[in-house]
């Protein structure tokens, strides 16, 4: 299927309107009649055309204008968090992370040591399965892990709600 040209959608869309006359009238009455492919884009063209002629086009208000050149000089209200919540959770991750390390530096993921299996697994009925390994797990790596996450978190909080706002106001300052 070849694509259809702009020259050949307005002569279309002007046989719609009824403005074609003459050669070019009789010209697309014989391509409708021959090609399948017109007669589609016609049928796709008179869709638009209803459903133009249905919708109205909303109207800004009177004062629409007025009302946007008036707030141009504004500054948009910032959606990040404030600085006074950012410190909070950042507090609040930092007490957690503190928690977490003193709780490994004394040894209490220590035990959770071992291997896990996953030969009780389930699997279902007619399935020849291999013996599944064994995965070797370490409650120490995992609270590490998570304590990495949480300091990496910290420093986005930090970024997001108390750097960023900062050296924006500073940026903002004339000198």
């Amino acid at each position: 299927m070849k694509k259809i040209s702009q020259e050949i959608d307005e002569l279309l869309i002007a046989y719609l309107d009824g403005t074609l006359t003459g050669e070019k009238l009789e010209k697309v009455k014989n391509g409708l009649s021959t090609s399948e492919e017109l007669r589609n884009r016609l049928e796709v063209l008179k869709l638009i055309q209803q459903s133009l002629e249905h919708n109205t086009l909303l109207h800004p208000s009177n004062n629409f204008t007025q009302s946007v050149m008036r707030n141009l000089d504004k500054v948009p209200a910032s959606s990040m968090l404030t600085p006074k919540n950012g410190l909070i959770l950042l507090a609040g991750i930092l007490v957690a992370m503190g928690i977490g390390a003193s709780l490994v530096d004394t040894g209490i993921f220590n035990e959770l040591n071992g291997m896990l299996s996953l030969n009780p697994v389930k699997l279902p009925t007619g399935i020849t399965t291999p013996a599944l390994p064994n995965i070797p797990f370490s409650g120490k790596l995992i609270v590490n892990s998570i304590i990495a996450l949480n300091m990496g978190l910290a420093f986005l909080l930090l970024d997001r709600t108390v750097l960023k706002p900062f050296f924006n106001r500073r940026s903002r300052m004339q000198f």
